[in-house]
């Protein structure tokens, strides 16, 4: 690692953005205890000050989360020193309205423009937008490079706990749809290997339109403490009977046409939300196992939207359930031998990423 620290030569902190198609994501790190002149950019900045703290803003919709911690980063190249990572996000419809606040608060004060590294597709469909409303200049980064910049300042955060990364690692990233990706040792080594259009936005979809829950947090919380997949989905026992089943060796309650049973209308909403949330998660523990026997490694790092919700704020969260079913998801393909891995920062990898990727285009200091 090197000792050099990249800084931006007028005291901002490091703002990172990752548009998705279903969720916003924003972070901002700054060094713990660093003080800067008053009249800069980066105290008077409401894009700034909102991600400190959105509890007092207007900006956001019902569902949104937030987050701040302390951190060693040690890709700032500066380990000596702690740095402050705060972290807000939203559903993307809510982005427009949230950067035209800023707007108002900036022409209600006047602020110079400061940098914001970017990534995702909104970021680059609206960049004009943007830059016009936020008052920014977006430093663009590709996607999957800032996905495994981030996948690796979190998960290398882990080695002192959880023992060193292991290369290749296969980053499985559920957004709106399913990214598979090796990542080697150096930096530079990143592939997207494989992908599915079934994610994060074909489960809610699903939900809202067959069932009433207008949240995903109540959905999925809804369908683990009270529903029945089996109420929705054709199992081997209602095909063979539970003697048969078991005398030709499938075990009654196997999966054996997903929503099959959907149409006698039996299902609760519950019911229906825990089988697409199985038939969702079987079908990414599939692909993952697959890959994962393709590239001989023993575990699969889950990442995106997905995998953390947006808006949690129960105990048992929408995405410790969504985490527990991928878990069980992956051990059953495996039969056990491959283990699933999610970073702290999951949801987060993006717009982390962006911060840490753009670090190299910014001049070094010894």
């Amino acid at each position: 690692m090197s000792t050099s620290t990249r800084t931006f030569s007028d005291g901002q902190p490091f703002i990172g953005l990752d548009i998705g198609g279903s969720c916003v994501k924003l972070v901002l790190v700054e060094r713990v205890g660093h003080v800067s002149d008053a009249s800069t950019a980066r105290l008077e900045h409401p894009l700034a000050a909102v991600i400190r703290d959105p509890s007092k803003s207007n900006y956001l919709g019902t569902e949104w989360g937030a987050k701040n911690a302390i951190r060693k980063l040690e890709w700032f190249g500066d380990s000596e020193h702690e740095r402050a990572v705060y972290a807000l996000w939203f559903l993307a419809p809510d982005f427009i309205g949230f950067a035209k606040q800023v707007k108002v608060d900036r022409e209600l004060k006047p602020t110079p423009k400061i940098r914001v590294s970017a990534t995702g597709g909104g970021a680059l469909r609206l960049r004009a937008e943007i830059e016009e409303m936020l008052g920014v200049e977006l430093l663009i980064v590709d996607e999957l490079k800032a996905l495994t910049s981030g996948w690796r300042v979190d998960a290398e955060s882990l080695a002192e706990s959880d023992g060193p990364v292991e290369y290749p690692a296969l980053v499985c990233n559920v957004g709106t749809g399913v990214s598979l990706v090796s990542v080697g040792a150096a930096h530079s080594e990143y592939e997207r290997v494989s992908g599915s259009g079934i994610g994060g936005a074909t489960f809610w979809g699903l939900v809202q339109r067959l069932t009433l829950f207008t949240s995903f947090g109540d959905a999925v919380t809804a369908a683990k403490q009270s529903g029945d997949p089996g109420q929705a989905d054709t199992l081997v026992g209602d095909i063979y009977g539970v003697d048969t089943s078991k005398a030709i060796g499938m075990p009654a309650d196997l999966v054996a046409g997903f929503l099959g049973k959907l149409s006698a209308g039996k299902a609760t909403d519950a019911d229906v939300v825990a089988a697409l949330l199985r038939m969702v998660t079987s079908n990414l523990g599939q692909l993952a196992v697959f890959q994962a026997r393709l590239m001989g490694v023993n575990e699969v790092w889950f990442t995106g939207g997905f995998v953390l919700c947006v808006g949690e704020k129960q105990e048992d969260s929408a995405g410790r359930i969504v985490r527990m079913a991928l878990a069980e998801a992956v051990s059953f393909w495996s039969a056990g031998k491959i283990q699933t891995r999610f970073p702290p920062d999951a949801l987060l990898l993006g717009a982390l990423g962006a911060v840490a990727a753009s670090l190299d285009a910014l001049p070094q200091t010894t």
